[in-house]
């Protein structure tokens, strides 16, 4: 069984490999393959969080390395910690958007990076060697050598002050900005940093109760942020997901703005400003058609990546980027930050926003980018199959594929067991018609191959 996803490793919290026994083994087996002298730890909100870290702590000091715990923090906050502090390695324990049941763990480099697919392999396999030893003896390691391990409330502190470096203007002018927090990582910081900036905030979803997280708020659902704004007369509004890697913006209107409109304004901007690397935007394949029209009017490269910050920030190292992204609201700015992080971005749109004097409508007007209609239908699924196996789905693809003046995109979640089905065309009630068909036909194919 793989345990590495596009994200890490990550799953129902209740099932293997989040098992006590196995959850020190992985702590081991990172800090032996890493060669960790120190781990920096912080987790997301999630009622599992603080089991999964008392275990990996086990293993990780079974190796004589110490663990440091930096508590609930963003997941960015553990590339830049690392970083600064020149530990040897970060874990964070987070399941990102997914639900509270479901748990995870991303693991930095320190270079402050997630690390590479080959590192992962080599943690895998150590991991599967040593699976089925007693690790009894982990937990008197711990009580032997007195060892307390805390979480430790400085990092946080040097996290905030790292983001409000990145905010130019001296001051937000008690502009009214409201933060959906997702019940998440976001939940303190945010409104610290934002406060502190002189903004007037309204902050929705700051109750963390360990499974709250990201229940019918933040990211996923900004819809009731978007009526909030519009009813409160404010600046604008940022949805977070729970670990804070990405953000949804709401303008001033109330209109909710997808990753799409923030890549192509702000490619725009930083080329204007001599800030865009190479001229160069690097995305996924799942952006809208319309953010390629839109760059190629503007001379700007587009570089389409794998669906993924990891793959995202490989092809902005290979095709010498500053600055990429996806859809969904993960950004990346590679000269501040090695990760995407829903909060810096919001503080450099706000940044720019201040300092022209200018709206966050103005700024994502829809001159920067026409989108195509398109969907995106999302289905649970029992199995992962291969499309090669799908084979009445791949045939109802390909009848579709030939009669739609657009494109369709399908393909496994690679942190949940969810089938993706993107189409893009210029009609809307075609589209979604033709998503709905392909969600239902892939997954009651694969539940017929299970039988």
């Amino acid at each position: 069984m793989k345990l590495f996803g596009t994200d890490g490793i990550r799953g129902n919290a209740s099932h293997f490999p989040f098992d006590n026994n196995s959850l020190q083994v992985i702590g081991m087996a990172i800090a032996r393959v890493m060669k960790c002298v120190n781990i920096f730890i912080i987790r997301d909100t999630r009622l599992s969080g603080k089991r999964i870290q008392e275990e990996l702590i086990k293993g990780i000091l079974h190796t004589g390395a110490l663990p440091i715990l930096g508590g609930v923090m963003p997941t960015a906050a553990a590339s830049y910690i690392v970083t600064k502090k020149n530990y040897s390695a970060a874990i964070v324990i987070s399941a990102s958007h997914n639900k509270y049941y479901d748990n995870g763990i991303k693991i930095f480099d320190h270079h402050g990076m997630k690390i590479s697919h080959l590192l992962e392999s080599k943690i895998e396999l150590e991991i599967y060697k040593h699976i089925n030893i007693n690790t009894s003896n982990f937990k008197n390691i711990v009580f032997r050598n007195n060892i307390i391990c805390k979480e430790q409330s400085i990092f946080l502190k040097m996290y905030e002050n790292f983001i409000m470096d990145q905010f130019l203007p001296n001051k937000l002018y008690n502009k009214t900005i409201i933060i959906d927090c997702a019940n998440g990582s976001v939940y303190k910081c945010a409104c610290t940093v934002l406060k502190k900036l002189g903004a007037n905030v309204i902050a929705l979803n700051t109750n963390p109760n360990g499974v709250n997280i990201n229940l019918d708020c933040g990211a996923l659902f900004p819809y009731k942020l978007s009526q909030i704004i519009k009813q409160n007369k404010a600046f604008c509004g940022f949805a977070f997901d729970g670990d804070a890697d990405r953000v949804v913006f709401v303008d001033e209107k109330g209109n909710i703005k997808d990753g799409d409109y923030f890549l192509a304004s702000m490619a725009i901007w930083l080329k204007k400003h001599n800030k865009l690397h190479n001229n160069t935007l690097v995305t996924t394949t799942m952006c809208n058609i319309g953010i390629q029209r839109a760059m190629a009017k503007e001379d700007i490269k587009v570089i389409f990546s794998e669906v993924g910050d990891y793959f995202i920030i490989k092809n902005m190292n290979k095709y010498n980027a500053s600055f990429g992204g996806e859809q969904s609201g993960h950004f990346i700015f590679k000269d501040t930050l090695l990760t995407g992080d829903g909060l810096l971005s919001s503080i450099i749109l706000l940044t720019i926003l201040i300092s022209e004097n200018i709206t966050m409508s103005e700024f994502m007007n829809s001159n920067n980018i026409k989108k195509l209609p398109q969907v995106i239908v999302n289905k649970h699924i029992v199995k992962k199959i291969p499309f090669t196996k799908l084979k009445k789905s791949s045939l109802l693809i390909n009848v579709y594929e030939k009669n739609l003046n657009g494109r369709i995109i399908v393909r496994y979640s690679g942190t949940e067991p969810v089938i993706r089905i993107m189409v893009e065309g210029l009609n809307q009630k075609e589209i979604e018609l033709i998503a709905n068909k392909l969600a239902d036909s892939i997954q009651n194919e694969i539940l017929e191959l299970t039988r």
